[in-house]
């Protein structure tokens, strides 16, 4: 099976003749692979592993072991502890055995790109040697101290305290304010906004990501040269975080900051193609599993981040989580089991003025500027319709529908604005991520099917073809997806598409396994692609053929080879066209095989596309459980109601659920809509049922990491009590509760969907950490939490009742099947279920 490709390919003799719907063949990429015959060895190695023998029986039972692969004997006696003997045994065995999956987590070659992302190495790009100075080549506050020409005690400052950045601060603060009221979100509830200045609080270097696919993206006023301009962008991605009262309450915020930086140099010796070329040599030894440290990446003749100057940055690019409502707060989550507003804004250095000011967003038009409102006069009103009608009409142009056909769209100034603001979860299918939405109302209606069929129209007479759009519905999504607001909320991860893998000192309870979200991970191929073309042309230039993007929510069909034996096209949880839409759209997404496309949220906001699952009744961990409608009753204002499956209450029934749970497990249905539970639970049933809510479209998981299937690895999910727990840490008369507290005391192991860069989670779901990475840790893991359990006070301070592991699922230890995996894939929950992916309940500065 071949799919078809939804782009037209440029013939590579006539640039102007375009081949339609090209086959492009390739297998089609599946999920796992064949599990060969494990050895006797192994089967004792699970048995063994499933029986609590204590610390003396393993004394006494490791003597000598003879492992061919390790080279010869090891002695017990040299062992790190006694206890630790098995893992030695795990060690001997597991080399000479194949497993049916790949559990490394690690990145294909297929999908390595230009950028730079490994949590060690960015720690070192961040910090250098020194973990306690933290001033390395890539540092924020070395970048924004050469861009200030910061002398003394003023170095050691918050940069954003510094003069170039005090109209950024007071430009965001001010406005989050204003999102907040105006959303109805108290601020006393939500992130402080003084972390963005407090001297305990610091933005820490995430990634490196090269954008010279960024060729027409240009910036009035940079003060680029063409050269300049034609070799596009660098950007160097940071995380807010704090770390106060001396570590104990310490934690990432959903906060990103880009630092975007010419990818040529100003002033530069080296050519854009000798950049390209540096690049290129990266990709390929990265590919081939030769990694590059910090050092090389920094060769002044042959790093790519070598001629990364702080004097040369153009652009601070912030977006940030206003706020959020818990999926207990039903009249603000609307049924979609919470929500969480983005506020997105740009500043540009303004060399005149030696400061960051503000600067418009591409292509994120004003809809307010466009649009007549209850409070407008009639004087406005017209002006506003002159505004939209003068849009359309550039819209309409040909070579502005090519431009929006290929991705490289760039609307003019006077319609854009300064803000940008989404809405999360429910990407698409929510209005207010649409700033093209296709209203039922003419009054909120920017484009009309009827206008953007004149578009077409008018393109068709020149003679030419597009490439990606077939329908007004294809038009639309471009546009959509062009905007700011569009792009981060589609196939994202709760507004973000590149989070940054956490740092292996955070709690795995907090912390995220993969850099980036499964739209950067699946249009790495074409970016590279794009810089191993310049890298080969003398003047590094590209057609606008070559520069063209595919559409958010899933890569182009024509890089089949480069993602085979991934998931991200047309795999498990990948975005799909409903078979009975495909013949009116260019878009055509096919599920891989054993899978089919289905409509999880049916809402005219998004009539087409729906998400590639297991077809007919198979079920597989991970899985959405229900299907709903969104309503849209105006812009922004939407609604959930579930249609399947039904019950009494919104607790996932378990007649849906499936029937052959492992041995010693459970299945269980996580739900969206939020469930208030008994005031006195006595069961375990109904303790886990207890304010519960959150997961989209819901999800399937096992009780316990038993008997896991491979889809599926060991995690941490918050249990009863985590919420109260860290209430005690946001409010203001907080005692000495740390996070690490709440991580450890209040969260539950679960049996939940496997992820990594090759596999990621469906939307809204994040990719997090297991509970530990080999066998060995999580036996230590186990072993120290249930410890920590036993008669703890503070879990009855919290809780108002004494542990007790038979109340509780998730409390047994993971068995030995799953700990001889060294399953170093992370997990997929719900982002909000992570700490620092929500701005409510962290602590006062």
């Amino acid at each position: 099976m071949s799919f078809k490709t939804d782009e037209v390919i440029p013939n590579e003799t006539d640039r102007g003749l375009l081949r339609r719907n090209a086959e492009v063949g390739g297998a089609i990429p599946t999920f796992g692979g064949t599990r060969r015959r494990a050895t006797l060895a192994h089967h004792w190695m699970i048995n063994v592993l499933s029986k609590e023998w204590s610390l003396a029986h393993w004394r006494n039972s490791c003597g000598f072991l003879r492992c061919r692969s390790a080279g010869g004997m090891v002695s017990s006696k040299r062992l790190a502890g006694l206890g630790h003997c098995i893992f030695y045994i795990c060690l001997c065995v597991t080399q000479n055995l194949a497993f049916g999956n790949d559990f490394s987590g690690s990145i294909p070659p297929g999908i390595v790109g230009p950028s730079v992302y490994r949590a060690d190495i960015v720690q070192e790009l961040d910090c250098g040697k020194s973990l306690i100075l933290c001033n390395g080549p890539l540092n924020f506050v070395s970048f924004m101290n050469a861009k200030a020409a910061t002398r003394g005690a003023e170095r050691n400052s918050n940069p954003f305290n510094l003069r170039i950045a005090r109209l950024v601060l007071q430009t965001v603060t001010q406005q989050i304010d204003t999102v907040r009221k105006d959303g109805g979100a108290d601020s006393g509830m939500q992130m402080d906004l003084r972390f963005l200045s407090h001297p305990d609080s610091k933005a820490e270097l995430v990634g490196v990501i090269n954008r010279m696919d960024r060729q027409f993206i240009k910036d009035a006023g940079s003060g680029l040269t063409d050269e300049q301009q034609s070799c596009g962008e660098i950007a160097i991605i940071y995380r807010f975080g704090y770390n106060l009262r001396d570590g104990a309450q310490k934690s990432r915020l959903p906060i990103t900051m880009n630092l975007v930086f010419p990818a040529l140099p100003k002033g530069s010796k080296v050519s854009c193609r000798e950049i390209a070329r540096r690049w290129v040599a990266y990709m390929a030894d990265e590919s081939a599993g030769r990694k590059w440290t910090a050092d090389m990446l920094l060769d002044p003749a042959t790093g790519p981040l070598a001629l990364i100057n702080g004097s040369d940055l153009l652009r601070l690019e912030l977006n940030i989580q206003a706020y959020r409502f818990a999926a207990g707060d039903t009249e603000h989550a609307h049924g979609f089991g919470s929500q969480a507003k983005y506020l997105m804004r740009v500043f540009q250095w303004v060399p005149k003025h030696q400061v960051f000011e503000p600067l418009l967003l591409t292509n994120e038009i004003d809809r307010s500027h466009l649009l007549c409102s209850q409070t407008d006069g009639s004087a406005a009103c017209v002006e506003k319709s002159r505004l939209r009608d003068k849009l359309v009409a550039y819209l309409q142009r040909p070579a502005v529908v090519a431009s929006i056909d290929r991705g490289t769209l760039n609307i003019p100034s006077e319609f854009l604005s300064y803000s940008a603001t989404s809405i999360s979860p429910g990407g698409d299918v929510r209005s207010e991520n649409q700033l093209f939405w296709n209203a039922t109302s003419p009054s909120q209606q920017i484009i009309s099917d009827d206008e953007i069929k004149i578009a077409l129209d008018g393109f068709a007479a020149t003679g030419q073809q597009t490439s990606f759009i077939k329908s007004p519905d294809d038009f639309r999504a471009r546009l959509n997806e062009s905007a700011c607001t569009g792009c981060h909320q589609t196939r994202a991860i709760a507004g973000f598409h590149f989070p940054g893998q956490d740092r292996d000192d955070t709690p795995r309870e907090n912390a995220v396994a993969l850099a980036g979200s499964p739209l950067f991970y699946g249009d790495q191929p074409r970016r590279r692609k794009i810089v191993t073309l310049m890298a080969a042309r003398p003047n590094a230039k590209l057609n606008e053929y070559e520069l063209a993007a595919s559409y958010s929510s899933r890569p182009l069909n024509s890089f089949v080879a480069e993602l085979e034996g991934t998931q991200l096209l047309g795999g498990w949880g990948g975005a799909c066209v409903v078979p009975n839409a495909l013949s009116s759209t260019q878009r055509q997404w096919l599920c891989q095989p054993h899978l089919e496309c289905k409509q999880l949220f049916k809402t005219p906001n998004e009539p087409i596309v729906g998400t590639c699952v297991p077809e007919g009744e198979r079920k597989q961990v991970g899985d959405p459980l229900q299907v709903g409608i969104v309503a849209t009753k105006a812009f922004g204002i939407d609604s959930y109601q579930r249609t399947a499956p039904s019950g009494p209450t919104t607790l996932i029934p378990a007649n849906v659920l499936p029937k052959d749970a492992p041995d010693g497990n459970s299945y269980y249905g996580a739900h969206q809509e939020y469930y208030e539970g008994l005031k006195h639970p006595t069961t375990r049933d109904e303790i886990r049922d207890q304010q519960t809510g959150g997961f989209p479209a819901g999800m399937l998981r096992l009780s316990e990491c038993i008997g896991l299937p491979d889809e599926a690895s060991c995690g941490l999910v918050a249990s009863t009590g985590f919420n109260d727990c860290v209430e005690r840490i946001g409010n203001a008369s907080s005692d000495n509760t740390t996070l690490a507290q709440c991580f450890s005391t209040f969260t539950s192991l679960a049996g939940l969907r496997a992820c990594d860069a090759a596999s990621p989670c469906r939307d809204d779901y994040i990719c997090v950490k297991p509970m530990a990475d080999t066998g060995r840790d999580a036996l230590l893991k186990f072993n120290e939490r249930a410890r920590l359990l036993d008669h703890s006070a503070f879990f009855r301070e919290v809780v108002n009742r004494d542990y007790d592991k038979a109340q509780y699922y998730g409390q047994t230890r993971p068995d030995g099947k799953w700990m001889m995996r060294n399953d170093r894939r992370g997990v997929c929950i719900p982002p909000y279920f992570v700490f620092q992916f929500r701005s409510d309940k962290h602590p006062r500065p």
